[in-house]
């Protein structure tokens, strides 16, 4: 594959950093009604501990049609849409040009889905009390999400002291949210299946999101080793095009070649 040429920050448009912020700002409305819901959807008659916390079918009997919608908006959102975009702006930008518009085009569509989802959960589920590891781990899980956003407005220039906090910052934040993410999927299945012990796709579902995860997790272990993989059949002397190295014949140490200059890490803005 060849690698498209890299895009540094002053290339891009500043129409682009406009609409970034547009769809951030939009991100943020949508928190904002999640919120607006949720304070809606309180009822200080509910009844109170973990039968409640766990019973999304109290008190509305169709809400077992919600709660898939609660669920499927989850797993599009923690297992297609923003690990997607994780791996587009950690592998992306070594192979297109438009990696930047891709990650933020998967991220924003991720953190409306997990905004609709937690929306839905706040203001048909009646959850009344903390007792349960589903609902606290939902809402950590969501308030790392809402801050992604939130950071990309106050991003340091490259170059600047404070720039490899911040991407720490946003780099923890992400991972942790996706992670965290990925065992209360499970966690939201076992609720699913203790109030509907007798739906058919129960066990299916748990399958299926095994496979998606350690698909998930094959794929970013499998993208990091690509380059190397494809060094193997290179020419000791040649470079490899992602990190400017080849590897000897010999120890297969990398190295990297005298005069050549590879591709880095410069188009991550």
């Amino acid at each position: 594959m060849a690698v498209a040429k890299m895009v540094t920050r002053a290339q891009v448009p500043t129409s682009c950093y406009r609409q970034c912020r547009s769809m951030a700002v939009l991100v943020l409305v949508a928190i904002l009604m999640s919120w607006m819901s949720t304070v809606s959807a309180q009822d200080p008659t509910a009844p109170a501990g973990d039968a409640a916390a766990a019973d999304p079918n109290q008190g509305n009997p169709c809400s077992i049609g919600w709660f898939r919608a609660h669920g499927w908006l989850m797993w599009l959102a923690f297992g297609i849409f923003l690990p997607l975009g994780v791996f587009v702006s950690r592998y992306g930008q070594y192979y297109f040009s438009q990696w930047f518009w891709a990650h933020i085009s998967l991220q924003v569509t991720g953190v409306v889905l997990a905004t609709i989802s937690f929306a839905i959960a706040a203001n048909k589920f009646q959850v009344t009390t903390w007792d349960n590891t589903h609902v606290k781990l939902g809402l950590a899980i969501m308030i790392l999400v809402w801050l992604q956003p939130l950071l990309s407005f106050v991003r340091p220039r490259r170059g600047s002291g404070i720039r490899p906090v911040w991407f720490f910052v946003h780099w923890l934040f992400g991972t942790t949210a996706i992670v965290l993410a990925w065992f209360n999927i499970f966690k939201g299945l076992d609720v699913y299946v203790g109030n509907w012990p007798d739906g058919g796709e129960r066990k299916a579902s748990y399958v299926l999101w095994g496979i998606n995860v350690a698909v998930l997790a094959f794929l970013y272990l499998f993208l990091d080793r690509l380059p190397y993989i494809r060094a193997q059949s290179m020419d000791p002397e040649a470079v490899n095009p992602r990190k400017g190295i080849a590897m000897t014949a010999a120890d297969e140490t990398p190295y990297h070649k005298p005069g050549v200059e590879g591709p880095t890490r410069q188009a991550q803005v």
